[in-house]
């Protein structure tokens, strides 16, 4: 079991702490308990245990995987194989920018004594011929790999190495076996294979090259410029054809469709991954966007539905969150505007007020920031200069300088609404 010493109070933050926390929860034979955690970290136990909290949420949202604590009160993850690899590959990451000191004398010691204790042969994981192939991946790949994409390259495949030896491999399902079998990285995935074949069982060899090709494919940035896989083409056509979908569906027109087309691209290249292999991103987004931009979310996911079908998939309301903000970015681009400022006059009819302001969210895909005034205020001072229209439901006397005001009442007369589309859009 690795020694931990202890250390002076912490200066370290939060996500650093939480680093540390999930490497030593993957360190073979490691205990982890509160008071562990608490003495490495250098903080008290409320800390420690809010630190954990916070790490099995996060693990659990992103990853589908548990935190579990055991009868002697120490924890371990529990959840798939694949998951947990896929985990560990983006906490590893992490690690490397937040706290490399603590991979370096902690994780990477531990790692490689454990692989000795396996009898695992030196030349599989001896860190020179690791890069060595890893090169030999990235001209495969016509690709570059950075100092620190190098140096977890070598580390994480320490990692899968140990996991396999131990029996631990991940299982992918026929349609995640069919995506990655396609894609280039699974050719190049085989060069690690060949390497590792005289200790690797072959009836799990295919699955280790699966995820080693999968590896490969979660740290390729998508170029729209380059790429031209047969894979990367047929992503372009579907985007086209979603384009398309979102321009009859808003009304509205993109004058520069390559560049919108490009953007989406990088996006949506590691959204179908992530969607393909269940891995999760911040929640907060969507509802958020439902909120602010209804009409925007709507029109996107009428958009996507075609696109899903094509790749026999369906997106989360997150990721479908994370498109709708691209293609307001663009509505926004394309007519040079900023979000629009409209001043909603406020009396004593939360709910009536709370139903306009729907309302008029309702009305457009662009973005509206909507501002409450009550009308004593806006009587006294008036409206703020960046606001461009003024909507109430009550009546009241206009100052001496005032935007464009509307009274309203519920619903909406056609009127109206296209006088209030015509000033917010223009």
């Amino acid at each position: 079991m690795m020694t931990l010493l202890s250390s002076p109070p912490s200066v370290l933050s939060s996500p650093q702490r939480r680093c540390h926390l999930l490497l030593l929860l993957y360190l073979p034979d490691q205990t982890v308990t509160p008071e562990i955690l608490a003495r490495l970290n250098g903080v008290d136990d409320t800390k420690a245990l809010q630190d954990i909290a916070d790490t099995a949420d996060e693990i659990q949202r992103y990853h589908r995987l548990r935190l579990i604590t055991q009868q002697d009160g120490s924890y371990r993850i529990e959840g798939a194989p694949l998951d947990k690899r896929l985990c560990l590959l983006h906490w590893l990451r992490r690690a490397l920018r937040l706290c490399p000191h603590f991979v370096q004398q902690h994780f990477t010691p531990a790692l490689k004594t454990r692989l000795k204790q396996q009898g695992i042969l030196t030349a599989l994981y001896d860190e020179k011929n690791l890069q060595a192939l890893i090169s030999l991946c990235a001209r495969r790949l016509q690709r570059q790999f950075d100092a620190r994409d190098v140096q977890f390259l070598t580390l994480f495949l320490q990692y899968c190495l140990h996991q396999h030896h131990a029996g631990i491999t991940p299982e992918f399902s026929e349609q995640q076996r069919a995506w990655t079998q396609i894609r280039p990285e699974f050719m190049a995935a085989l060069e690690i294979a060949r390497h590792w074949k005289r200790r690797v069982r072959q009836s799990a060899n295919e699955n280790e090259q699966l995820f080693l090709a999968l590896l490969f494919q979660l740290l390729r940035m998508p170029d729209p410029l380059r790429d031209n896989h047969q894979q990367d083409l047929r992503l372009r056509s579907a985007i086209a054809e979603m384009i398309a979908r979102f321009r009859d569906q808003a009304g509205m027109s993109f004058s520069d469709e390559q560049g919108l087309s490009d953007q989406l691209y990088i996006h949506l290249a590691q959204a179908l991954d992530r969607c393909q292999f269940g891995i999760g991103i911040d929640n907060s987004l969507p509802e958020e966007i439902t909120r602010l931009y209804p009409r925007l979310m709507r029109a996107t996911r009428a958009a996507l539905t075609g696109f899903e079908s094509h790749f026999a998939m369906r997106f989360s309301d997150e990721e479908v969150g994370l498109v709708a903000v691209i293609f307001g970015a663009w509505l926004m681009q394309e007519n040079d505007l900023h979000e629009k400022q409209v001043l909603l006059l406020t009396g004593n009819n939360t709910e009536l007020e709370q139903k306009i302001e729907r309302q008029l969210r309702e009305l457009t895909l662009l973005p509206l920031n909507i501002k409450h005034l009550t009308l004593h205020s806006y009587q006294q001072e008036g409206a703020p200069k960046e606001v461009v229209l003024v909507i109430t439901p009550y009546s009241t006397t206009l100052p001496l300088y005032s935007p464009p005001l509307i009274h309203v009442e519920l619903p909406l007369g056609e009127h109206q609404q296209q006088q209030i589309r015509q000033i917010i859009e223009r």
